[in-house]
């Protein structure tokens, strides 16, 4: 059966057959029998033009309410009971035969079950992405198999945190890798924002503790003549010495403070950092679906775009104390 079989073609309004001579739009895919569009020259479904929406995600809407099969290698919705994909041939039954066995074999060995406060269990599956869930379920306004790709990793944890927080309106949880190093949690989780923010403000809190130790490094003399060696004048750290004692009070005075300044901030991220990743999720989500042009395009963004990356915490890493050392050099250019 072809791709285009059972629809209607809007002109003739007569179904597609089999071995019919057919045309698509060029802009939103809608299909036509050829002598059909050569009486037009034009397409006449003016009103999906006029949203740039798509013909065939349309169809494959459709067919996902009546049970269709969606093929996992095209994306193309086939209708229920269709066992080759009638876009590019794969064979639908023996995937979802090994899908079946994987689930079962998951079921029996690799899960967890929750007992929720009115007394019922549920079962969350730790090789199923959706934790048990359906994938077309609504995660505020995004398919939850689209949020769960996206998370991609430790998703037994996030997606149930998740449903709770668009159940519930909640946004505290705990997060403990917030309360220790924020800036890393939100690197590996590609958050640059929410990085870049963290990193600055606990920069700031920390610049009393930052001075008061960049005043006993210069009481030692070894410091100081390996700077000279670069050509460094030896007055700058005389003007600087002069100027941090002269002030060593204050920064004393201001080192307590923003101290609990800066925990402060840590905790206020342990307790919503979570939800600052589930907000961050929808967006991301929601652009890439605005924006990927086919099915297999948005599984691809998903996967590439989410999930977490090792990297960029060593790159945070050194931009952090980069930053430091920047703020060290500043200082010392203001006394030049």
């Amino acid at each position: 059966m072809g791709k285009y079989s059972g629809f209607q073609c809007l002109v003739c309004e007569e179904k597609f057959k089999e071995g019919d001579d057919i045309v698509v739009c060029p802009d939103c895919g809608t299909p036509y029998h050829r002598n059909c569009w050569q009486k037009h020259n034009a397409c006449v479904n003016q009103n999906l033009h006029a949203i740039g929406g798509s013909w065939q995600s349309i169809q494959n809407e459709n067919r996902k309410k009546q049970g269709g099969k969606e093929c996992p290698n095209c994306g193309f919705v086939n209708l229920p009971d269709t066992k080759v994909c009638n876009s590019c041939g794969t064979q639908l039954d023996i995937q979802e035969n090994n899908v079946s066995q994987e689930q079962n074999f998951n079921n029996n060995y690799n899960g967890i079950t929750v007992t929720t406060p009115d007394g019922k269990q549920h079962f969350f599956n730790a090789a199923d992405p959706c934790c048990g869930m359906s994938p077309d379920d609504d995660m505020d306004g995004e398919r939850l198999g689209d949020v769960a790709s996206f998370v991609k990793t430790n998703t037994l944890y996030y997606i149930p945190l998740f449903k709770r927080f668009k159940e519930t309106n909640r946004k505290l949880s705990f997060n403990l890798p917030c309360i220790l190093f924020p800036y890393f949690y939100f690197a590996n989780r590609k958050m640059w924002f929410m990085t870049i923010l963290s990193s600055l403000l606990w920069i700031i809190s920390s610049i009393p503790n930052l001075l008061l130790s960049m005043l006993e490094m210069l009481k030692d003399k070894a410091y100081i003549a390996m700077f000279q060696d670069y050509g460094v004048d030896a007055r700058i750290f005389s003007n600087l010495t002069a100027f941090l004692t002269s002030n060593k009070s204050l920064l004393e005075q201001l080192q307590t403070p923003c101290f609990f300044l800066g925990m402060a901030l840590r905790v206020a991220l342990c307790l919503f950092g979570n939800y600052l990743y589930f907000r961050f999720v929808i967006r991301s989500v929601k652009r890439i679906r605005q924006n990927a042009p086919t099915p297999k395009i948005k599984k691809m963004l998903l996967k590439t775009e989410g999930g977490t990356n090792i990297w960029n915490v060593l790159g945070c890493c050194g931009l952090y104390f980069g930053a430091v050392f920047l703020s060290y050099c500043v200082l010392l250019l203001l006394f030049v």
